[in-house]
């Protein structure tokens, strides 16, 4: 068996007493805890995701792929939103959360407890094929874990600190958006999810190169605190109304309620659709 990997950011949290395991999700070693962790904070929070299921759809085929594995609405380049995946019997696999970065290229990042069959199922739809023939012959599905970080900056204050560090004509990205920024000097890619039971949160991929300098500095500000995969996903269950939903074995959840969620779309063009009803 293979020793799980450290992620670009091991030494930093090192540094802050923190307590590793293995993700059940991609088997990278992942921070639990730290050691100071209080119970709440009320500026900002920061997550290293280093761990959670970090995923890149592209080619040709990525939108025809997307558009069956996800339940949600079609996006745009430059949206972002949460959306439901679904098997054939219309059992809810996780909510992660869906970036589209190009014409032909998506990001889906989960760091829910789901994250792991959330790839094994995509995985599985991606070499689904009809007739004998593979159903999405120019789609390219990989872990991204290589290219970029992904930092989790959530809290009253997150926009704030992120502000601080964008300049000239550049602008945060409203809510549902996903935008290519320079954070000072590194180029990052950064989303802010809409969703209204969340505080604002944004989602930062950066360079593996870069991560450490970022992370620094965003410590520097004292009304950010670093928290483990414990808490977020705690802080998780308490905000997302689905966190119920993927707890356990997978059910069936009522069409009526995913859609009150915003993680379906009315159409039925969708894997598990007609098992919705």
């Amino acid at each position: 068996m293979n020793e799980p990997s450290p992620g670009a950011l091991h030494a930093e949290h090192v540094l802050l007493g923190a307590e590793f395991v293995p993700s059940p999700c991609t088997g990278a070693l992942c921070v639990s805890a730290y050691a100071h962790e209080s119970a709440e904070h009320a500026g900002a929070v920061l997550a290293d995701l280093t761990g959670a299921t970090y995923l890149l759809a592209s080619g040709s085929d990525a939108d025809a792929f997307i558009a069956a594995s996800l339940a949600g609405r079609r996006l745009a380049v430059g949206e972002v939103a949460f959306e439901a995946t679904l098997t054939g019997t219309g059992a809810l696999v996780s909510v992660p959360l869906l970036a589209r970065t190009g014409d032909h290229e998506f990001v889906v990042v989960d760091a829910g407890p789901r994250g792991g069959s959330l790839s094994a199922w995509l995985e599985f739809l991606a070499h689904a094929s009809s007739e004998e023939a593979p159903a999405f012959p120019d789609l390219g599905l990989e872990d991204a874990s290589d290219m970029l970080v992904p930092l989790l900056l959530a809290g009253p204050a997150a926009g704030r600190v992120l502000s601080d560090y964008v300049h000239g004509d550049e602008r945060l990205p409203e809510q549902g958006a996903v935008l290519q920024l320079h954070l000072d000097a590194i180029s990052a890619i950064v989303a802010r999810p809409a969703a209204s039971f969340l505080p604002p949160t944004y989602l930062v991929l950066v360079p593996v190169g870069a991560a450490r300098v970022l992370w620094r500095s965003l410590l520097s500000f004292t009304e950010v605190e670093p928290i483990g995969h414990v808490r977020l996903r705690s802080l998780l269950s308490r905000q997302l109304p689905w966190a119920e939903e993927i707890e356990g074995d997978p059910r069936q959840p009522a069409r009526a309620d995913l859609e009150s969620w915003g993680v379906v779309r009315p159409s039925s063009d969708f894997v598990g659709a007609r098992a919705l009803g």
